[in-house]
């Protein structure tokens, strides 16, 4: 059996074609899907639909926000409510084809922990193609994970995967390359990607500029989350460095040659510096004491795949 959690965001008029492929291929594979719709507050008749839908089959659930809060907050509410091991994530307005569904589930029956779609022929516009495939070279190369395409919606996960990872803001897209900085295994296959029936994208050119920003938020709480003064402490230490580098020159070319140095726009400058120095390094200091508070009392930063700590030992060497 499998889940797909599907956000919804005034799609009215896809999600009875969407929903009835979705049963289809369930019925053909012969395994059981249970759909979580995340009505995420949308104005239109989607949540009469999905109510609607709900009647019509069995296994369809839903979740209705109050208002639009995002693809991570819906996503995040779907993956608390399923009930299955295996769980799909696709997007409600028909682009991405249930006929799909085999493929993911064959990856993973191959050793993967999560499975991302790769729309090798995406049927979209070249505004929104061109922006995709230049995040997706600079994601990769940034994050050490080479996917073709972080941004498609369509994804499979071992639940496991999905209780380690946090999602928050807009970091729904980068879950493959958390997984993999947790020691998961991601695999990638190539998808169908239909051009869109109904209705308009709902995301603009501007979520590339936040997926930048984005992407500097998961490289800083993946590779410097347990270590931040490894980050603050080289910066701090450069500008530390470059104060003293331009004191010193003062020093040993001005001062002692009886030259007046406290007017000079050099030594407010390096004055600067090192104060920006030092501020920096005890930033990472105090952001060392969060860590050290973190690792007593909350989550940890490591993920266990087996142990055999349930086990009685055997304390009579027999």
């Amino acid at each position: 059996m499998f889940s797909i959690v599907i956000p919804v965001y005034n799609e009215e008029d896809s999600l009875q074609e969407l929903c009835a492929g979705i049963i289809a291929v369930s019925e053909n594979i012969s395994i059981p899907v249970e759909i979580v719709f995340v009505n995420d507050g949308s104005t239109d008749g989607t949540q009469a639909v999905i109510e609607e839908l709900a009647r019509q089959y069995q296994g369809i659930r839903y979740i209705v926000f109050r208002k639009n809060f995002g693809k991570s907050a819906a996503l995040n509410a779907g993956f608390k409510h399923v009930s299955h091991e295996i769980v799909f994530t696709m997007d409600a307005d028909l682009q991405d084809d249930p006929l799909e569904i085999p493929k993911f589930l064959e990856a993973i029956e191959n050793g993967a922990d999560v499975v991302t779609g790769w729309k090798e022929n995406r049927r979209d516009p070249i505004e929104k193609t061109l922006p995709s495939r230049f995040f997706n070279f600079i994601t990769s190369k940034f994050s050490g994970l080479k996917l073709h395409d972080y941004n498609c919606g369509f994804k499979c996960y071992r639940r496991e995967v999905l209780e380690e990872i946090d999602i928050y803001g807009e970091l729904h897209r980068f879950i493959p390359f958390l997984a993999h900085k947790k020691g998961f295994r991601v695999a990638e296959v190539p998808v169908l990607h239909h051009p869109r029936k109904f209705g308009h994208s709902k995301f603009g050119l501007e979520r590339y500029a936040r997926g930048f920003f984005d992407l500097l938020t998961v490289i800083f709480i993946t590779n410097y989350l347990t270590r931040p003064l490894h980050l603050f402490g080289p910066v701090g230490a450069l500008f530390c460095c470059s104060g003293l580098g331009l004191f010193s020159y003062l020093f040993c070319f001005r001062w002692v040659m009886g030259k007046s140095i406290g007017t000079s726009p050099l030594f407010a400058l390096s004055i600067l510096a090192i104060g920006i120095g030092f501020q920096i390094i005890t930033g990472g200091l105090l952001a060392e004491l969060l860590v050290h508070h973190k690792e007593k009392r909350g989550k940890a930063s490591y993920a266990i795949l087996r142990s055999n700590l349930e086990q009685e030992p055997n304390l009579t060497g027999e």
